[in-house]
C-alpha cells in the first residue's frame, strides 16, 4: 500500500507540469501564438533529461494551426489544434536528422503528442501532460 500512495503522489506531481517555457519574444503575455524558449520539464523525472544551457530550444505556435521547433541541432515541425478553452492537441513532429541533439530535446520532442492542455502564467506557457511517467 505504501508503493501505491508513492506513486499516485509520483503521479500528482507528474499531472501538474510537463515543461515551463519563457518568452523569446516580448509580445501580449495572453497569446499561445508567438515564440518561446524551452527552459525546463516540471517533473521527478527531470534530472533524467538535463538541458544543456549552451542550447536554447525554441517553439513557435504559429495562427494557421502549424507550430516549429528549434532543438540543439535540429528543427522540425507540426502541427497543433486548440480544441477547447486551453485545450491542445499536438501533432508528433517531424524533426531533421543532423546530429545529436541533447536527451532534454529528444524527450521534449517525444513528450509534444502527448500535451493535452496548457496554461499561461505571466511570461510562461507550461503544456501539461497527464499521467507523465517513462
Amino acid at each position: 500500500m505504501k508503493n501505491n500512495s508513492l506513486f499516485n503522489l509520483v503521479v500528482l506531481m507528474l499531472i501538474i507540469f510537463l515543461f515551463s517555457c519563457e518568452k523569446s519574444k516580448c509580445e501580449d503575455s495572453g497569446n499561445i501564438y508567438q515564440s518561446w524558449e524551452v527552459t525546463d520539464f516540471m517533473s521527478v523525472e527531470s534530472v533524467a533529461y538535463p538541458k544543456d544551457n549552451n542550447y536554447k530550444p525554441v517553439i513557435e505556435f504559429e495562427n494557421d494551426g502549424r507550430y516549429s521547433l528549434k532543438l540543439d541541432k535540429n528543427s522540425c515541425s507540426g502541427s497543433f489544434t486548440l480544441t477547447g478553452k486551453n485545450n491542445i492537441s499536438i501533432s508528433a513532429a517531424g524533426c531533421t536528422k543532423i546530429c545529436c541533439d541533447s536527451e532534454f530535446s529528444k524527450k521534449l520532442t517525444a513528450m509534444l503528442p502527448q500535451v493535452k492542455d496548457y496554461s499561461i502564467e505571466g511570461s510562461k506557457l507550461k503544456l501539461n501532460v497527464l499521467d507523465w511517467m517513462d
